[in-house]
């Protein structure tokens, strides 16, 4: 199993790197590690991946996720494919890859394989997210012939019961005979990809199930599986009594009741120089925990890319979260720097 997803990772990134691309890879790490030495401030061209947002509509009201509680302040829809196309014309000669992420379940999205054929068309990585409840033969075709590297499945429980107390409006079954589907339309068409990953999140009510999820993806043959802990939506004492197991956690309570991430936060962050997300409109945003788009860049409406990423307002926002970064909302309850993988 964890040989397959090796020998296919290394496959798809020898098939994305290009001299080019390659080179902006060294110069993003270097660029970064200066800075983090404070010995140099130099912001790349480009990141090397974009997150992009297919839609923020969603078929689960997931407590803890704001698609799920339909708790935008910001417009709903979903992207263009024109929108991706003009943005991956101006940046696919030094992109690695683009993660089909951020808010709201991407297979809702009408044109979503086309949306991956694009990003496909320039050898690019691709990686989708998905609650796995639109997995049909139709769904599974679409994403092997358009080329998709990487899925992500969520499956949060082992019995119905357990698994739609998180996953609400959701079905266990659905899940995992939409993953099985996949697979073995995947192995008929002689296809290495998509690689397909299973996520456990790990709650209060569903921990004691984590060994029978581990062997049901043994069994189904899925190519990696692992736990992640659990992110709370407004990290307060009663949801962390409620959701959050002490031994899978990466919350800790102070004296008070007060619901922290644990350790400190570094007044540092990789993501501002390897990654940007792109939502469904095209505003820039720093991260995947900017949910509202309250901290935008800029808009590719009006500006292109390389304009916003390197604007005044990015330049201010990464000078902050060097200089006092639990000053900002966002990075309060930000899994950069702390261990969200058991």
């Amino acid at each position: 199993m964890r040989g397959r997803w090796i020998l296919g990772g290394l496959e798809a990134t020898w098939r994305m790197l290009s001299l080019g691309r390659g080179f902006h890879g060294l110069k993003v790490g270097l660029t970064y590690l200066l800075a983090r030495l404070k010995l140099g401030w130099s912001i790349p061209a480009y990141p090397l991946f974009l997150g992009v947002e297919p839609t923020t509509a969603c078929n689960l009201r997931c407590p803890h996720c704001i698609s799920g509680l339909r708790g935008f302040t910001r417009p709903m829809g979903r992207l263009d494919p024109l929108l991706l196309e003009a943005l991956l014309e101006e940046v696919h000669p030094y992109l690695w890859g683009v993660l089909f992420y951020f808010q709201g379940e991407p297979l809702l999205h009408p044109e979503i394989g086309r949306l991956i054929l694009l990003v496909s068309r320039y050898n690019l990585l691709s990686s989708l997210s998905t609650n796995g409840h639109f997995l049909s033969e139709e769904h599974c075709y679409e994403l092997i012939t358009a080329g998709l590297t990487h899925l992500r499945v969520s499956l949060d429980g082992m019995t119905p019961e357990s698994y739609q107390r998180y996953r609400r409006g959701g079905n266990l079954e659905v899940v995992q005979e939409g993953v099985k589907r996949l697979l073995l339309m995947r192995r008929r068409m002689r296809s290495r990809f998509p690689l397909v990953e299973l996520q456990f999140i790990a709650f209060r009510h569903n921990i004691h199930e984590i060994s029978a999820f581990r062997t049901w993806a043994k069994a189904v043959g899925v190519d990696y599986f692992r736990i992640k802990t659990a992110q709370l939506l407004s990290p307060t004492s009663d949801a962390y009594d409620e959701w959050i197991p002490e031994e899978f956690s990466r919350y800790e309570k102070g004296e008070k009741g007060t619901v922290r991430l644990k350790g400190k936060l570094p007044n540092r962050c990789w993501r501002l120089w390897r990654a940007a997300e792109v939502t469904w409109d095209g505003q820039v945003v720093p991260c995947c925990f900017d949910k509202n788009a309250q901290h935008g860049f800029g808009s590719l409406q009006t500006q292109p890319f390389s304009q916003i990423w390197r604007s005044s307002k990015a330049h201010a926002f990464r000078q902050r979260v060097f200089q006092a970064r639990e000053s900002i909302d966002i990075c309060r309850n930000c899994s950069e720097g702390v261990r969200t993988w058991v």
